[in-house]
């Protein structure tokens, strides 16, 4: 019997080395998975992205005494990555806080803030929310063109001849089952030059330790922030809403 061979060596070799190129490409595909973790929880290791900071993993200690209108739940501090809550000062340089286990919405909430809105600046406001301990979940923080300009990241802050201090902007969220608020100190609408509300007065009081208050030379509107409706930003007033909150590093 006559044997089949191929008509041209180097043809065979070609083939050969195509399969195993494809295979290997094909292989890879399925290998690379693109993380889906939305952006607002992401953190960023170092050097990741330009202009980007080693994010920092946080133990918040809220301030219970007697004049604070944003209080804790009593059950201590609040630790990253504990009973569903998140804190920390993200790749931006930005203090990220929620204690809402927004991955699972369905899922009830471990953690929470209190709110007391039983100091309005204006004496007739008779406006009160009742917000839901479940949802009293979100705070964030920025830069703000009428505080700390250029805006610091808070890795940075008190570091490399910049001041120990600063003003930026945060925005709070709560709700209940028919309603959401915004409690904004100096963000949104109120960042504006005239706005009445504070700033949150940002300092870092040693390498691992920041604070943060509605109080500081840099905010003349101290511990005011203004409570919305936030499906269409019906102003409900200005409140004293006093605070401190204190950043560990974990």
């Amino acid at each position: 019997m006559k044997r089949i061979s191929f008509y041209k060596p180097a043809t065979f070799i070609i083939n050969v080395l195509f399969f195993v190129f494809a295979f290997t490409s094909c292989n890879k595909q399925t290998t690379d998975v693109v993380s889906t973790q939305p952006e607002e929880f992401a953190t960023a290791k170092a050097g990741s992205k330009p202009g980007t900071y080693p994010a920092v993993s946080l133990n918040v200690t809220i301030n219970d005494a007697a004049g604070n209108n944003i209080t804790s739940d009593g059950k201590g501090d609040y630790i990253d990555g504990t009973d569903y809550v998140q804190a920390i000062i993200d790749q931006y340089g930005t203090f990220a806080f929620n204690t809402f286990n927004s991955t699972s919405p369905k899922t009830a909430a471990k953690r929470y803030v209190v709110y007391n809105f039983n100091n309005p600046v204006d004496p007739n406001n008779t406006y009160r929310p009742s917000a839901s301990n479940s949802t009293n979940y979100h705070f964030s923080t920025g830069g703000s063109p009428y505080g700390t300009n250029p805006f610091i990241p808070l890795q940075n802050l008190g570091i490399n001849g910049n001041p120990a201090s600063e003003c930026i902007y945060m925005g709070n969220g709560i709700a209940n089952s028919t309603t959401a608020w915004k409690v904004s100190f100096h963000k949104g609408l109120e960042d504006t030059q005239t706005s009445p509300t504070a700033f949150a007065v940002v300092t870092r009081n040693n390498s691992t330790q920041w604070t943060i208050t509605p109080i500081g030379s840099c905010s003349p509107s101290s511990n005011v922030a203004s409570l919305r409706n936030n499906a269409d930003n019906t102003l409900y007033g200005y409140y004293y809403l006093p605070f401190s909150f204190t950043l560990t590093a974990k």
